[in-house]
């Protein structure tokens, strides 16, 4: 039986994503999870620094709308892929 991690995620965002990222954040904070609050920045370098601080997560909000979530938790290495806020799993939903 695989030991399934403990999510803890950086949170970072683009000058559009700012109001959305602090609300999601404090959706996960309140469900108990790890969260990190990175704030404005540019996406290239998060994900090492996401794995340097161990975490599992990368969620880089575009705007209010979009984001690019990477996975460092993937035994196979991870993945990157742009979804919508909408296609987030939030707690309670």
């Amino acid at each position: 039986m695989m030991e399934q991690k403990q999510v803890k995620a950086l949170f970072a965002w683009a000058k559009a994503g700012h109001d959305t990222a602090v609300r999601i954040a404090e959706q996960y904070r309140r469900a108990g999870m790890e969260i990190f609050l990175y704030g404005l920045a540019e996406p290239e370098g998060l994900a090492e620094s996401a794995a340097a601080h161990k975490m599992t997560h990368v969620l880089y909000f575009l705007d209010e709308e979009r984001l690019t979530l990477v996975s460092l938790a993937d035994e196979m290495g991870g993945f990157t892929a742009e979804v919508f806020v909408s296609e987030l799993i939030l707690p309670g939903e």
